[in-house]
Protein backbone atom coordinates (compact mmCIF):
# COMPACT_ATOMS: atom_id res chain seq x y z
CA UNK A 1 0.00 0.00 0.00
CA UNK A 2 1.42 3.40 -0.98
CA UNK A 3 -0.34 5.49 1.67
CA UNK A 4 1.91 6.70 4.47
CA UNK A 5 0.79 6.20 8.07
CA UNK A 6 2.39 8.65 10.47
CA UNK A 7 1.84 8.67 14.24
CA UNK A 8 0.64 11.83 15.96
CA UNK A 9 3.12 14.03 17.86
CA UNK A 10 1.06 14.35 21.02
CA UNK A 11 0.67 11.33 23.24
CA UNK A 12 -3.06 10.72 23.54
CA UNK A 13 -4.73 7.57 24.73
CA UNK A 14 -7.14 7.41 21.80
CA UNK A 15 -6.24 9.95 19.09
CA UNK A 16 -8.71 10.60 16.31
CA UNK A 17 -7.56 9.36 12.93
CA UNK A 18 -7.85 11.44 9.75
CA UNK A 19 -7.32 10.08 6.25
CA UNK A 20 -5.99 12.97 4.15
CA UNK A 21 -6.23 12.50 0.37
CA UNK A 22 -4.42 15.33 -1.44
CA UNK A 23 -2.20 15.03 -4.50
CA UNK A 24 -0.25 18.28 -4.05
CA UNK A 25 2.61 17.32 -1.69
CA UNK A 26 3.16 20.78 -0.18
CA UNK A 27 -0.54 21.24 0.54
CA UNK A 28 -0.79 17.70 1.96
CA UNK A 29 2.29 18.17 4.18
CA UNK A 30 1.00 21.53 5.45
CA UNK A 31 -2.44 20.17 6.35
CA UNK A 32 -1.00 16.97 7.85
CA UNK A 33 1.48 18.91 10.00
CA UNK A 34 -1.27 21.19 11.30
CA UNK A 35 -3.49 18.21 12.14
CA UNK A 36 -0.64 16.40 13.90
CA UNK A 37 0.12 19.54 15.88
CA UNK A 38 -3.48 19.39 17.09
CA UNK A 39 -3.04 15.76 18.19
CA UNK A 40 -4.67 13.87 15.34
CA UNK A 41 -3.14 10.79 13.79
CA UNK A 42 -2.91 11.31 10.03
CA UNK A 43 -2.89 8.76 7.24
CA UNK A 44 -1.71 10.42 4.04
CA UNK A 45 -2.77 9.38 0.54
CA UNK A 46 -1.39 11.04 -2.61
CA UNK A 47 -4.39 10.16 -4.76
CA UNK A 48 -7.88 8.68 -4.62
CA UNK A 49 -6.71 5.15 -5.39
CA UNK A 50 -4.42 5.17 -2.33
CA UNK A 51 -7.22 6.59 -0.18
CA UNK A 52 -9.62 3.86 -1.27
CA UNK A 53 -6.96 1.24 -0.43
CA UNK A 54 -6.93 2.63 3.12
CA UNK A 55 -10.74 2.52 3.25
CA UNK A 56 -10.60 -1.16 2.30
CA UNK A 57 -8.10 -1.88 5.08
CA UNK A 58 -8.82 -2.35 8.77
CA UNK A 59 -7.31 1.04 9.68
CA UNK A 60 -9.42 2.98 12.18
CA UNK A 61 -10.80 6.21 10.68
CA UNK A 62 -12.78 9.05 12.22
CA UNK A 63 -12.63 11.51 9.32
CA UNK A 64 -11.75 11.57 5.63
CA UNK A 65 -10.51 14.86 4.20
CA UNK A 66 -10.23 14.69 0.42
CA UNK A 67 -9.47 16.98 -2.46
CA UNK A 68 -11.65 16.47 -5.53
CA UNK A 69 -9.25 16.67 -8.47
CA UNK A 70 -6.42 14.17 -8.23
CA UNK A 71 -4.51 12.07 -10.74
CA UNK A 72 -5.38 8.42 -11.14
CA UNK A 73 -8.43 6.45 -12.10
CA UNK A 74 -10.67 8.04 -9.42
CA UNK A 75 -11.28 11.41 -7.82
CA UNK A 76 -12.18 12.74 -4.38
CA UNK A 77 -15.91 12.32 -4.97
CA UNK A 78 -15.24 8.62 -5.59
CA UNK A 79 -13.41 8.58 -2.25
CA UNK A 80 -16.42 10.19 -0.55
CA UNK A 81 -18.79 7.65 -2.13
CA UNK A 82 -16.53 4.80 -0.98
CA UNK A 83 -16.53 6.20 2.57
CA UNK A 84 -20.34 6.27 2.63
CA UNK A 85 -20.44 2.70 1.32
CA UNK A 86 -17.60 1.08 3.29
CA UNK A 87 -17.38 3.28 6.41
CA UNK A 88 -20.83 4.80 7.03
CA UNK A 89 -19.98 6.36 10.42
CA UNK A 90 -16.89 8.23 9.20
CA UNK A 91 -17.11 11.99 8.61
CA UNK A 92 -16.29 13.37 5.15
CA UNK A 93 -14.88 16.79 4.34
CA UNK A 94 -14.40 17.55 0.64
CA UNK A 95 -12.20 20.41 -0.51
CA UNK A 96 -11.77 21.88 -3.96
CA UNK A 97 -10.71 24.98 -5.79
CA UNK A 98 -12.80 23.96 -8.80
CA UNK A 99 -15.94 22.17 -7.68
CA UNK A 100 -18.95 24.07 -6.48
CA UNK A 101 -21.05 21.59 -4.54
CA UNK A 102 -24.45 20.85 -5.98
CA UNK A 103 -27.38 19.14 -4.35
CA UNK A 104 -26.41 15.83 -5.94
CA UNK A 105 -23.11 15.89 -4.01
CA UNK A 106 -24.49 16.87 -0.61
CA UNK A 107 -25.33 13.30 0.38
CA UNK A 108 -21.70 12.21 0.02
CA UNK A 109 -20.10 14.93 2.13
CA UNK A 110 -20.61 16.41 5.57
CA UNK A 111 -18.70 19.63 4.90
CA UNK A 112 -17.30 21.39 1.82
CA UNK A 113 -14.27 23.69 1.96
CA UNK A 114 -13.25 25.95 -0.93
CA UNK A 115 -9.54 26.08 -1.71
CA UNK A 116 -7.24 27.79 -1.24
CA UNK A 117 -7.65 27.85 2.51
CA UNK A 118 -4.80 28.45 4.95
CA UNK A 119 -3.85 25.34 6.94
CA UNK A 120 -4.73 26.91 10.29
CA UNK A 121 -8.23 27.90 9.09
CA UNK A 122 -8.80 24.43 7.67
CA UNK A 123 -7.59 22.87 10.92
CA UNK A 124 -10.00 25.08 12.87
CA UNK A 125 -12.90 23.95 10.64
CA UNK A 126 -11.87 20.31 11.13
CA UNK A 127 -11.69 20.68 14.91
CA UNK A 128 -15.13 22.33 14.97
CA UNK A 129 -16.53 19.59 12.73
CA UNK A 130 -14.99 16.81 14.81
CA UNK A 131 -16.29 18.35 18.04
CA UNK A 132 -19.81 18.68 16.63
CA UNK A 133 -19.64 15.15 15.21
CA UNK A 134 -18.57 13.79 18.61
CA UNK A 135 -21.50 15.59 20.21
CA UNK A 136 -23.91 14.00 17.72
CA UNK A 137 -22.57 10.52 18.50
CA UNK A 138 -22.62 11.15 22.23
CA UNK A 139 -18.85 11.00 22.72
Amino acid sequence: MAAKITPQHEARANPRVVLLAEDEPLIRFDIADELRRLGYQVIEAGNADEAIEVLQSTARLDLVLTDVRMPGSRDGLDVARAVREKRPGVGIIVMSGHLVPKEKHEDIMDLFVSKPVPGDQLAKAIVEFMNSDAAKRGQ
